[in-house]
Formats: C-alpha cells, sequence, structure tokens
C-alpha cells in the first residue's frame, strides 16, 4: 500500500480484489454432535475446496499474529451444534463467516498473504504460526520524503480513530433500528394474515341470513380476498444479504469493529513503545529498532483508517435504497388499510393495492 497519507482506497476497488463465497455443505457430518462444513469459492483464484469452522480459526490465529497492526476481524464465536443445530443460527454463522472472509480477501494486504491462498486454493491447507510479525517481515523500510512526521502521523491516528468510532456508532445504531423495524413488520404481516382468516370466517353465508346479512358478509368477503391478496404477493423486504445494499452496512460493522479493537491494541502498545524506547539509550539498534516500529504502527493505522472510511462510506450510501425499500412495504400496508375501508363500505369497488 502506498506511504501517501492522503491516498484513497474506494469501496469499488476493495470490492474488485475478490468475491468470496461461503456456502453450507448439505449433509452435516457427526452422530450426535454435528459439525458443519463450507464450500468457499473465490473468484480470484478460481477456486473452491471445503472447510470447517476449525479452518477458519487456524487462519484467523494464523494472520493475527502474523499482522498485529492490521484490521483482522474476530471471528463469529463458535457453538457446538447438537443434532445439528437451528437453520437460523447455520445461515446467520455462514454469513457471518463469508463477511470474515470478504473483509480479509479483499484487503490490500492480507490479500496477498502466502496462508490465505493457501486457505483458499489447497485442499488440505497446513497453516502454521508464524515465528515473526509483519514489521519483522517487511524488514528495513526507508521514509519516502512525503511521509508524515511521527508526531503529525500520532495527531492523524487520533483523529481516525475519533471520526471512524462515531461512524460505528451511528452506523451499528442505524442498524439495530432496521432490525427492529423489520421485527415489527413481521409482526404486522402476521396480524394480517390472522385479520384475513377473520374476516374469512365472519364472510361464511348462512341460511339465516338477511338481506343486511348478506351485503355485510359480500363485504367481509371482498375485504378477506384483499388481504389474502396482500399476504400471498411477495412484500419487498430490506435485503440484508451478502449482496444487497444491508450487505455493505453488515460489512462496515465488521471492518469498523474490527478497527475499533486494533486501535485499542495500538494504543497500548504504542504507549509502551514509547516508554520503552526513552528509557532505552537514544543511540542504541534495541532504541533505534523500537522507534521503526513505532512508526510502522502508526503507519499501518493510517492505512486500516483509509479501508475503514471506504467500507463506512459504502454502507452510507446503500442507505438511499434501503429506505426506499421500506418505504414502498409501508405504502403498500398503508393501501391495505385504505382499500379494506372502502371494501367494506363499497364491495364493488376497485382497490389500489398491488
Amino acid at each position: 500500500m502506498p506511504n501517501n497519507n492522503t491516498d484513497v482506497v474506494t469501496y469499488e476497488e476493495l470490492e474488485a480484489t475478490d468475491v468470496i463465497s461461503v456456502e453450507l455443505v448439505p449433509e452435516r457430518k457427526g452422530l450426535i454432535l454435528k459439525h458443519c462444513e463450507y464450500y468457499v469459492s473465490s473468484r480470484r483464484h478460481g477456486t473452491t475446496v471445503t472447510r470447517r469452522y476449525n479452518d477458519f480459526a487456524q487462519l484467523y490465529d494464523v494472520l493475527y499474529a502474523k499482522y498485529p497492526y492490521r484490521s483482522v476481524c474476530r471471528l463469529p464465536p463458535k457453538r457446538v451444534v447438537v443434532g445439528g443445530g437451528s437453520p437460523r443460527f447455520l445461515q446467520r454463522r455462514r454469513a457471518a463467516l463469508q463477511r470474515w472472509l470478504t473483509l480479509v480477501a479483499r484487503h490490500p494486504v492480507l490479500a496477498h498473504d502466502a496462508d490465505l491462498r493457501s486457505f483458499l486454493c489447497e485442499t488440505a491447507a497446513k497453516l502454521e504460526k508464524p515465528k515473526h510479525d509483519e514489521f519483522v517481515l517487511a524488514g528495513t523500510q526507508e521514509d519516502s520524503p512525503r511521509e508524515m512526521s511521527t508526531e503529525d502521523m500520532q495527531a492523524a491516528f487520533t483523529t481516525d480513530q475519533e471520526q471512524l468510532r462515531l461512524a460505528l456508532l451511528g452506523i451499528d445504531r442505524i442498524y439495530q433500528i432496521f432490525e427492529r423495524v423489520e421485527s415489527r413488520c413481521e409482526a404486522e404481516r402476521a396480524d394480517i394474515r390472522e385479520l384475513g382468516n377473520g374476516l374469512n370466517a365472519l364472510s361464511t353465508p348462512s341460511v339465516a341470513d338477511g338481506n343486511r346479512w348478506s351485503h355485510v358478509k359480500e363485504a367481509m368477503k371482498a375485504a378477506a380476498d384483499l388481504v389474502t391478496e396482500l399476504s400471498e404477493s411477495p412484500l419487498e423486504e430490506m435485503d440484508f444479504t451478502e449482496d444487497g445494499p444491508g450487505g455493505k452496512v453488515l460489512l462496515a460493522l465488521d471492518a469498523l469493529g474490527a478497527y475499533r479493537e486494533l486501535c485499542s491494541r495500538l494504543t497500548r502498545g504504542l504507549h509502551a513503545e514509547r516508554a520503552a524506547a526513552a528509557a532505552a539509550a537514544p543511540h542504541t539498534a534495541a532504541s533505534q529498532l523500537l522507534r521503526e516500529r513505532h512508526r510502522y504502527a502508526l503507519r499501518c493505522s493510517l492505512e486500516e483508517a483509509r479501508i475503514g472510511r471506504a467500507y463506512a462510506l459504502a454502507a452510507l450510501e446503500s442507505l438511499p435504497e434501503l429506505f426506499r425499500t421500506h418505504g414502498t412495504a409501508h405504502a403498500r400496508i398503508a393501501a391495505l388499510w385504505a382499500d379494506l375501508h372502502t371494501a367494506l363500505r363499497h364491495p364493488q369497488a376497485k382497490h389500489t393495492v398491488k
């Protein structure tokens, strides 16, 4: 990644790096404590391999040890799956694993890692924890003339940390609202189906019906048909699948959460490195190495902030489509209530629900 701290990383550039797919293998292994396997595909490498959760965990451990100054997301927690687990849990964990691997495979540095390539390409990948981290493996690096001073990088790190902290809080709050709204919409759709059943039951004709009863039951039947028509037609929902606009929101939450953890880790480590460098003799090799590691950590933090901003911006730009989708669904429900009023008053009238 370039050293110029003004370089901008875009979501489109990250997305073009690779497209990852993680799908459940239909048959789960194990007699009682079943485990899941996943088909893992990479468009960049043109490969599909089979992996278990433990394989993802092993790759995470390797990357976390090798890249201490990078935003490596946490894996979704492991859970013992008795009897195969619920479909909802399995799909949520599959989606979380796909997001995790997507963020790794699109990362400007991690995407070129040999262990990641082995995980994506080899049938039986053998991953071992590295003996050295990224700083040692990178070797001595000359500072670019256009690179910021250590003090400026420290100030930029503080600014980036606060900006992306607020972005994470805001996007997470919006997502929580989306989840609550979606839950209320599901409850409303269930209520509408129940309403249709009630109206349909009330519309059943009887030999004892007079003209007024017949007229009311005709209206009930027209209203029940309206509800049935709406409940049987698919309502457009907010799309939080991997390819939908909501998928960008979830990717941003994972990416920004990883950056927050990196900042916390770096803040502790940078203070320790500064103290150690100050305590060491100023011109010794150990002191020079600490100063170089300190600058390397700051440089990485600024690069990770640019990646975090790219995901945050993509999430915010996806919000209009999510709002439009939700507005369309609400408009259909609102039209239904208006048509129910018309149907009960004028059973033969035309209605607006589509």
